[in-house]
């Protein structure tokens, strides 16, 4: 049973529902500063991320690759009308929504490189307390950008909790395969792309974040034939 993946799509959902009724109280100003502050951690988070690389060759490929794919097929553009379209199904907003803000936070919850490692490892040993320090994170992340999205925050867990029991059963399925290497460089590849979110959000430099999705996917494999080719 993924207990933590249940607990941090629950954190999320639970943080924005709070951070939308907060947002109509908290002062404007105070609500355009904490993304720009939210921004700079995770630039921060993402730095300390990448430090821990065991083939940045291999990471700089999937990034620069996965991104080349997700970039050709379009992937923000679908996603964002995908969440749109959601977002309207529900009643959760409007046609005021900033989507740009909205796909970073559902790249942020959906596809995070600690999200994804933290679920791999309750796959692979059963062990949810990594997730569960996540979903403290990512409770107070969804309430920062409740804040200024509203109630649209809280259709996000719909697609998080499908992705992250897909990367749990992926984790149960390749345990025998993955190596401590392959984390190393998954968490790296994450954090390029939690720094892009944090640029982004901080309104400094913006790139497709969902078109980088795909070096998720790629930086694994790409790690395992760096280290067999080198060794």
């Amino acid at each position: 049973m993924p207990i933590g993946v249940l607990t941090n799509c629950a954190a999320v959902l639970f943080g924005g529902l709070l951070g939308t009724g907060l947002g109509k109280i908290l002062p404007q100003n105070l609500k355009d500063n904490l993304p720009t502050l939210f921004g700079y951690c995770s630039i921060a988070i993402g730095i300390n991320s990448i430090i821990k690389a065991s083939g940045m060759t291999a990471v700089v490929l999937a990034i620069l690759v996965g991104f080349t794919i997700g970039h050709s097929l379009h992937l923000e553009h679908w996603t964002s009308k995908f969440f749109h379209k959601l977002v309207k199904a529900l009643h959760l907003g409007d046609e005021h929504i900033d989507m740009e803000f909205y796909i970073t936070a559902v790249a942020l919850f959906c596809c995070s490189g600690f999200g994804w490692y933290s679920t791999l490892t309750e796959g692979i040993t059963g062990d949810p307390s990594l997730l569960m320090s996540k979903a403290v994170l990512d409770f107070f992340t969804a309430m920062i950008f409740a804040s200024t999205l509203g109630a649209a925050i809280c259709a996000i867990p719909i697609p998080q909790v499908i992705i992250l029991f897909i990367v749990f059963g992926a984790g149960k399925l390749l345990a025998g395969v993955l190596t401590p290497a392959m984390f190393a460089d998954l968490s790296a590849c994450g954090g390029i792309l939690t720094m892009a979110a944090g640029f982004r959000v901080s309104k400094i430099k913006s790139v497709p974040l969902v078109d980088l999705m795909p070096a998720l996917i790629l930086v694994m494999p790409f790690s395992l034939l760096w280290t067999t080719l080198m060794g």
